[in-house]
This record gives structure tokens, sequence and C-alpha cells, in this order.
């Protein structure tokens, strides 16, 4: 039923650009059905909440509790971004930088785009959930080239021809998954809920190879490096809004589908090294944008660097494997998905205000545009793990999880990174947020006022998930982990 009702919804919003001439309309109307699918995915959590599972149309949809944190996070920065796009785009249109038609087509796009982001964490069909990776890679590509300039084209253009290139790779793993369990019942092998419980496949061998195609290929979605190259400049270019539900939605989601067949692979007996793969590229996404992020003179870029960041720190959890480190990297998933929202969004304002990315063009902020300083601030302090945030513990529980499997290697890159990142936010925004220029007088902005709401949302949420971290949200994650884990 709840799924029957979410495709009649979506069906609803992806056509209301063309039902409704007003843009402010079409806005509203997108907000109210977010609104309307936060509920039904909270009703669907309560559902799952104790451990258990739900399936319907023969398995095709299966939900349990690692689905519900991705559902989870999609509805909730489903509703922030509707509420930030509202104004994003009417302003765009009343100072006729983009035209209604455009502004319409953006709604178009962004409903399809949740829409395919929902599938892939409803769907049980393994193939399913790449055909949904791949929507929203048309979707996506259209909206990081929405400004049609020559920057944003040519990222629209790096990001779908990289991306395509992992996806394709990424099928040709899957579908040599697939043949290794041909000797199974062929109603039976698409389905995830079916495979996690088979662990003979025809050949160990095939499942191998297959498991790191589909590592390689998807992960280049996920942004982790070295393939990665698109991530910077697409979220460069791309709309704030959209900037926001990429790197905090779409990331984990990719993420999330790896994680799906990681969870069948390491079942295999002889496969369960496997997770090196996990370990070696979250290693290797740390160190490269610890390092880039110290050298960025665009504001968007060193945020779209964290991203791929924090996806390591997330894939290094999941690859030490331990419980807690697993603990660790759903929490880091929740709050970076937050956290990166809020910064996105507040680099939208500073985008609308000064009309510029160079970090060496804005200062003063503090006086200049001070609500959107403070949440600078609050969300640099989140997302770089400052005490007393979540992102703190979860950070810290991977750390525990690499000293108790005996991986002093990785825990010293680990910490050493950790460090650059907290050293390269720092320079950055003191400058950004303090630095004054002798002689000038700053006066505060009017743009400081506008779009404050959603950047309030997140903080919002993640005060929530502080508060909640020993109750409901613990046993949410815990489930999850017990999924990962067993």
């Amino acid at each position: 039923m709840y799924i029957t009702v979410l495709g009649i919804l979506f069906l609803f919003l992806i056509v209301t650009p063309l039902l409704f001439k007003n843009i402010k309309t079409t806005g509203v109307v997108t907000i109210f059905g977010a609104v309307l699918v936060l509920g039904i995915v909270l009703k669907i959590i309560t559902m799952v909440s104790g451990g258990y599972s739900l399936s319907y149309f023969n398995e095709f949809f299966y939900i349990d509790s690692l689905s519900i944190v991705q559902l989870l996070i999609i509805s909730c920065i489903n509703i922030i971004v509707s509420i930030y796009s509202y104004r994003y785009i009417t302003d765009e249109i009343e100072e006729k930088i983009i035209t209604l038609k455009r502004g319409k087509f953006y709604y178009f796009l962004f409903n399809f785009f949740v829409f395919f982001m929902l599938f892939i964490a409803l769907t049980n069909n393994i193939v399913a959930m790449w055909i949904g990776l791949e929507g929203t890679t048309l979707t996506t590509a259209f909206l990081i080239g929405f400004n049609i300039n020559k920057n944003s084209l040519e990222s629209a253009w790096k990001y779908i021809i990289i991306c395509s290139i992992g996806i394709g790779i990424g099928l040709i793993g899957i579908l040599i998954f697939v043949n290794a369990y041909s000797n199974q019942d062929t109603n039976q092998i698409l389905k995830w809920s079916h495979l996690v419980n088979n662990t003979n496949p025809k050949s160990t061998y095939a499942i191998k190879i297959a498991f790191t195609l589909i590592f390689v290929g998807l992960g280049t979605k996920a942004g982790l490096a070295p393939m990665h190259t698109w991530l910077p400049d697409a979220h460069s270019e791309a709309p704030s809004p959209v900037s926001a539900m990429m790197s905090g939605v779409l990331l984990n989601l990719a993420l999330y589908v790896i994680l799906r067949f990681y969870i069948i692979t390491k079942h295999i007996p002889g496969l369960q090294n496997t997770k090196w793969l996990f370990i070696v590229f979250g290693c290797v996404s740390l160190i490269i944008s610890s390092f880039s992020i110290l050298r960025q003179l665009n504001y968007k870029r060193l945020l779209a660097f964290s991203s791929v960041e924090n996806m390591g720190i997330i894939a290094l959890g999941l690859g030490v494997g331990s419980k807690i480190a697993v603990f660790g990297a759903i929490l880091h998933s929740l709050v970076h998905a937050f956290g990166k929202s809020m910064l996105f969004l507040t680099a939208g304002n500073l985008l609308s205000a000064y009309k510029t990315k160079r970090i060496d063009k804005i200062d003063a902020l503090i006086k200049t545009m001070p609500i959107n300083a403070v949440f600078l601030i609050i969300g640099m302090l989140v997302i770089t793990g400052a005490p007393p945030f979540p992102a703190f513990f979860s950070e810290y529980y991977i750390i525990v999880g690499t000293v108790e499997s005996g991986n002093y290697i990785v825990t010293a890159i680990y910490t050493l990174c950790l460090l650059l990142v907290f050293a390269g936010f720092l320079r950055v925004f003191i400058k950004i947020v303090f630095n004054t220029e002798p002689g000038v007088k700053y006066v505060r902005m009017k743009e400081d006022k506008k779009n404050i709401l959603p950047l309030a949302l997140c903080f919002v949420s993640i005060i929530i998930m502080s508060l909640t971290m020993n109750g409901y949200l613990l046993s949410m994650i815990n489930n999850a982990v017990l999924i990962i884990c067993d």
C-alpha cells in the first residue's frame, strides 16, 4: 500500500510543472509532497523498527533496517532542499537569470531525481538498483548543467562520461555476479533477500571478479578516489540545492548499493578479504581529499573534496567490519548528510550575495552576513567531527575499530587525514568569517536573511540526532549493523 501511494505521489509531483503555470505553486506542491513522503517513510520506519523486514510485489520491494537509514536521509534532505529550492528558483526567475520554463524544468528533474533515489533504497532487485543509479545519473547530469554556461556544461559532460563508464563497469560486474548464481532458481537470483542467504555460487572466483568490478564501477558514483575526478567540478558548478542532494544523499546511496553486494559476498567462504577494497579505497580517498582541501581557492570545490573525504571515512568504517566501526560508519553517513547539506546551502546563500566562489573574494562574513556566518561555522564543526556533534563520536568509533583490529597503519593515516582536513577548513573559514581589510567599512547585506529556514532545519536535525543517540537512533543503527556484521 505504502509503495503504491509513493508511486502515485511521485507521478503527480513529476507532472506538477506541467499542471501549474505559477512556479511558486509548483514549489509549494513539491514541498507539500516532500512532507507527505517523510510521513510515509516515518510510518514504514515504525513498522521495521524492531529489526523486522517488509516486502511488496512478490519481493520486488524489500525494506529492512539498512533501507530505512537511506529512506530517512532521502526524505529529510528532500524536505530541506525543497524548501530551499522554492526561494532559490523564484529569485533566479525574478532576477531573469533563468526563464520560467527553466524553473519548471528544474522541478521536473528534481522530483525525478528524488524518485530514483527512493527507488534504489526500496528495491530488492539487484539489477533494478543499477537502473535506479543510472536514472540518477541522467537527471543529475541535466541539473549540473542547469545554468547553461561553459563551466557547467563542461562539468555535466565530464560527470556523465566518467559516471557512465563507472556505471557500465558496475553493470558488467552485476551480470557476472548474477551468472555465478545461474545454478539457482531463476526466479530468485535477482533478489537480494534470496542471494544473501545463499552461500553456494557456481563460481567463487567469478564472484570475486564481479564484486571488484561492482566496487570500482559504482565507487565512481560514490565519489571514492581515485575515481572521484568528476565530483569537484560537478558539485562546484551545480545549483547549490542540487549539490546538497548529490553530496548529502546520492554519494551515500551509491555506497549503499555497493554495501548490499558486499553483504552477499562476505558470507561466501574464502571471500572475506574483499573488505580490503573498502579499506584501501577509503584510505586513498582520505589522503587525496585531505591534501586537496589544503590548496583550494574555491569554497564549493573545498566542500566537494570534503565529500570525498567523508565517503572515505564511511568506506573505511565498513571495511574494518567490527560492530563499533560499522556503527560509526552508518552514524557518519547520517551526520554527513545533514552537515554537508547545511554547508552547501549556506554556500548557495554566499554565492547569491557575493556572486563569486573564490575564497579570497569573501571576508568579514560575521559582519556582512552574520546569520550565514554562524551556520557556516556550525557546519564546519559538524563536518570536521568537533565535539559535541555526532560526527565526533562516529569518527571516534571508527578509530576504536581500526585499533581493535590491529590496523595501526590505517589508524595513523586516518588520524593524520582528519587533522589535515580540520586544519584546512579552519584556515579557510577563519579567513572568510573573521578576516577584515583595514579601512573598509562592512555593512550587513540584505541577502543575509534569505533562505535561512533550510539551514536551521539542518541544524535542528543534527541536534535531534545528538539527543537520540542513546535512544531510538541507537536502536535503528544497531539493527542496520546486525544486517552488515552477522
